[in-house]
């Protein structure tokens, strides 16, 4: 891949600047996964963003400021919604990797990707799931520690959240503003939210964390 160190030191800047500090294991691991996503985007449209440099702040950076925003509990298990080509799932279990991850995704085709990339990168106790949350949710009732929503509008899947979480579980919704009363609406409860601004005035992001308003 051209630029390979300048990607890598971005990488390792971008994440000091979101209070993160990668090993040398998991910047190889990045860059796998950006050489796999750039590759595979030529023929399977997996992402509108190409551009190296912008994957690597706007999809591995901004899919890591979950880290920032929350602290993960050690082998919590974290189910991505609409994960599409892994975010923030992978990223998350590059830099955590005690973490238990399904990543749920409707597409054959990236679903495929999924499972090559969790392949090379060598993950464990990540389980790829086609299909919808509500699918997943009839097989696996009430598991998870984190759900993750970056891809869907929270209020598209809302009603089925509840059915994904235990019940001490949380959501964890990446957005570009803060959420209001409306869209939280009355089955949840909005714990804490933070605000980043991505490097290299790459946008801004909100990470908000809910909590379930009643539990069994």
């Amino acid at each position: 891949m051209e630029h390979e160190q300048d990607l890598c030191d971005l990488l390792v800047q971008s994440a000091r600047e979101t209070d993160l500090s990668l090993t040398e294991s998991q910047i190889a691991q990045f860059m796998c996964y950006l050489s796999q996503l750039t590759g595979w985007n030529e023929t399977v449209n997996l992402t509108s963003i190409t551009r190296p440099q912008d994957i690597v702040i706007k999809h591995f950076i901004d899919s890591l400021t979950a880290l920032s925003a929350h602290t993960f509990l050690r082998n919590a298990m974290v189910v991505d919604v609409g994960t599409g080509a892994g975010f923030p799932g992978i990223p998350l279990k590059i830099v955590r990797c005690d973490l238990k991850l399904a990543l749920i995704e409707p597409s054959h085709k990236k679903c495929s990707f999924l499972a090559s990339v969790v392949g090379l990168l060598k993950l464990q106790d990540v389980k790829i799931f086609q299909g919808t949350a509500l699918a997943y949710s009839d097989e696996n009732p009430s598991l998870a520690d984190v759900v993750t929503v970056r891809a869907l509008r929270f209020e598209q899947i809302r009603g089925h959240l509840h059915r994904l979480m235990a019940s001490t579980g949380l959501v964890i919704l990446y957005g570009t503003t803060k959420l209001s009363l409306s869209e939280i609406g009355k089955e949840f409860v909005l714990e804490t939210e933070k605000e980043f601004s991505l490097p290299r005035q790459s946008g801004e992001r909100v990470i908000s964390v809910l909590t379930r308003r009643f539990q069994p």
